[in-house]
């Protein structure tokens, strides 16, 4: 660890000087203003924030004992205590001269739970994504925080390295269970852990805005903003007329919410808790960007059809239109009970009745009724599996197919061009990497509800909350939505379909494996038993996407297609508990993967595959538990000093039990009970 702080200069607060803060000029705006409509004029100095905090195990409660500020990378100032760096703040506010200082914080949600307690925030201070999600907030008028964790979707080590910082984060070199208060003295090895978060975020921000031609007027503020800045640049060539034609209106909006899903995980219920032996997991290659390349989606006007009946959809589908019903079903049972992978999920349906006993991990093998909400592809897929009784449609909208915009299309045929071409070259790693999160961002920005929850601040209880309706500041979603219309150049049914289309070419990959075969499936991946050929799957796939130019060449000069099925790895043995829950061992060990649970410490605690079965504690690998402690202001004695703790969020190691529901447990054990069993 030596030498580490050689090439940093540390100024401890007592000995800063705010004058240096003279030297840096005003964000010079580009020609036009291009890409910012941002009020505040900006000081072109990059600063960071960072606390570290102690917490009291006994109360449950933390508090911050050192404090580390950088100026534009050129030198950190170090204090130890709130009221020191309040005036600091104040210092450095005299020389501003009416410009706003940016401040980057690596998870700004963790340090303003400890900022509001030594700062009164006012409501149009915070901007946050949900009530626990900060993306920036305002302190004396004229210091503006930014999380880089949203700006980056990256924790601090993997941006610090991925953006070529000079003084990347120091990893594993920290004893956070050491209680240290604000009079601790420090090791230079300690001090070098704390000041390297922040000259290396400093240096990573500047990088990047280099790296884009950006300045802190228009650097995005959340990691989707690149691909949105892109997006709004490819629609600029379409139709205003046309794209206002696509979008639904607020009643259709309703029922595309309703409708929307995420990607198809399920685990064979016929195979959970068993250790099965020689399993296969094949992967779609870039299965969202596919079906944005190769797929139709709605666009086209949305129209009502009044009193639809099955034939009506058919002939929807025939003549080339999309659709998204409402429907209510009598008597819903699988035609085939041998399936694994039943498709109708409990938690986007309505009214059910007569389900129990007859839920598969959350989705729906029977019911005696049920109320629904898709899209034609799901529908699809619905009565590919099951049969009913009575379809009664109490809601029909629908609107003809097409492609999506070409030069929508050109902007994500470019990403996996260049992700594609720039894999392994360490020349251009900063370019392959945004291209690569720029192609997977998409689909996000296209799924994005057009509708945001307002999120506010109460100065009072010093707490975010969602408004309800009935609060003042509470918005009417119809008012809402439809000043979203002004401004949209996407539509929201885009992002719908996206998922339906990767849903149904996942489901034709089931469909191959078969029930018998089919153990796993997890959005664009599908694990299974035996020998299965894709050839013609994979040919299908191959021709959509040569005829789109959804193709790039790698550095070895292979040819790579969208939507093909590829061959990700073999599994000696796999076992899984449902859902997000799943072991296996191949040639390089044991690997698990379980939702809340620590990725690369859940190995070496679980130890083997036998293992991994109800009732087992991860305990190094259970992960932290946030403990809010909201208007909090007390005074304790520590070595003869008085500590006062205000509001803080308090980290807690947690542990991770693994088990199923009781629910689940039933139809399990219902299973051997009728002797169905197809391993």
């Amino acid at each position: 660890m030596s030498g580490l702080l050689d090439d940093i200069i540390i100024i401890p607060v007592e000995k800063f000087n705010a004058v240096t803060m003279l030297q840096y000029e005003e964000v010079k705006l580009p020609a036009g203003n291009r890409g910012t409509k941002k009020k505040f004029r900006y000081l072109d100095c990059v600063c960071a924030f960072d606390i570290e905090t102690t917490r009291l195990p006994e109360i449950d409660q933390s508090f911050m004992y050192i404090w580390q500020f950088c100026v534009n990378g050129e030198f950190v100032v170090v204090g130890r205590t709130w009221s020191e760096y309040l005036q600091m703040l104040q210092k450095i506010q005299r020389h501003l001269q009416g410009c706003t200082l940016v401040i980057y914080v690596h998870n700004l949600s963790y340090e303003f739970s400890f900022l509001k307690g030594v700062y009164d925030f006012a409501p149009e201070d915070i901007f946050a994504l949900n009530p626990r999600k900060i993306a920036k907030c305002r302190m004396y008028g004229q210091f503006e925080y930014r999380c880089s964790y949203v700006h980056s979707n990256m924790d601090l080590l993997t941006y610090t390295s991925k953006f070529h910082a000079k003084h990347v984060k120091l990893a594993d070199t920290y004893d956070y269970e050491k209680i240290r208060y604000p009079w601790t003295p420090l090791s230079p090895e300690e001090l070098a852990y704390c000041v390297y978060d922040v000259q290396g975020l400093c240096e990573a921000i500047r990088n990047e805005m280099d790296h884009d031609g950006d300045t802190l007027n228009t650097i995005p503020l959340t990691s989707t903003g690149y691909v949105r800045r892109d997006a709004k640049h490819a629609m600029r060539n379409v139709s205003y007329r046309w794209l206002q034609e696509c979008l639904p209106d607020y009643n259709t909006y309703i029922l595309l919410r309703e409708a929307f899903r995420g990607g198809n995980t399920h685990a064979s219920r016929f195979y959970v808790r068993k250790i099965v032996r020689d399993v296969t997991c094949v992967d779609r290659s870039s299965s969202y960007p596919d079906t944005q390349m190769n797929c139709r989606f709605p666009c086209g006007p949305w129209r009502i059809l009044e009193h639809a009946t099955q034939k009506d959809l058919q002939e929807l589908t025939a003549d080339g239109y999309a659709y998204v019903i409402r429907v209510a079903l009598e008597n819903v049972r699988l035609k085939d009970y041998r399936r694994g992978d039943p498709y109708l999920p409990l938690s986007k349906c309505r009214h059910v009745h007569g389900e129990e006993g007859n839920l598969d991990n959350g989705r729906i093998l029977a019911c005696s009724y049920c109320e629904h909400t898709c899209t034609d592809i799901d529908w699809k897929i619905l009565t590919m599996q099951y049969d009913f009784d009575t379809v009664y449609i109490m809601d029909c909208r629908y609107s003809h197919y097409g492609r999506l915009p070409a030069s929508l299309r050109a902007t994500i045929s470019e990403y996996y061009r260049l992700k594609t071409e720039l894999k392994g070259d360490p020349d251009s790693d900063i370019l392959y990497m945004k291209s690569k999160n720029k192609l997977n961002s998409l689909y996000g920005m296209s799924a994005q509800d057009p509708v945001r929850t307002t999120i506010y601040y109460d100065p009072m209880t010093k707490e975010l909350m969602e408004a309800q309706e009935g609060d003042p500041e509470y918005k009417d979603p119809r008012i809402e939505y439809e000043k979203s219309l002004k401004s949209a150049f996407f539509s929201y049914a885009w992002g719908c379909w996206v998922t339906a289309w990767a849903r149904l070419r996942l489901q034709e990959a089931i469909e191959i494996v078969g029930p018998e075969d089919f153990v796993y499936c997890d959005t664009d991946s599908v694990y299974y038993v035996g020998e299965h050929d894709f050839t013609d799957y994979n040919l299908k796939r191959a021709i959509d996407s040569r005829g789109t130019g959804a193709v790039a060449t790698d550095a070895k000069g292979k040819k790579h297609s969208m939507g093909v099925l590829e061959f990700d790895h073999f599994c000696t043995e796999f076992k899984t508990l449902g859902a997000k829950k799943y072991v296996y061992t191949d040639d390089d060990g044991l690997h698990v993967t379980i939702a809340g649970v620590v990725k690369g410490k859940a190995a070496a605690e679980l130890g083997t595959i036998d293992n991994f079965k109800d009732g087992f504690v991860f305990v190094k690998a259970g992960g932290i538990e946030a403990v809010y402690n909201d208007n909090v202001c007390k005074a304790i004695r520590r070595d003869g000093h008085e500590l006062v703790i205000t509001d803080n969020v308090c980290l807690r190691p947690s542990t991770y039990t693994l088990g199923i529901t009781a629910e689940y447990e039933r139809l399990l054990n219902g299973l051997d009970v009728l002797g169905v069993d197809i391993v």
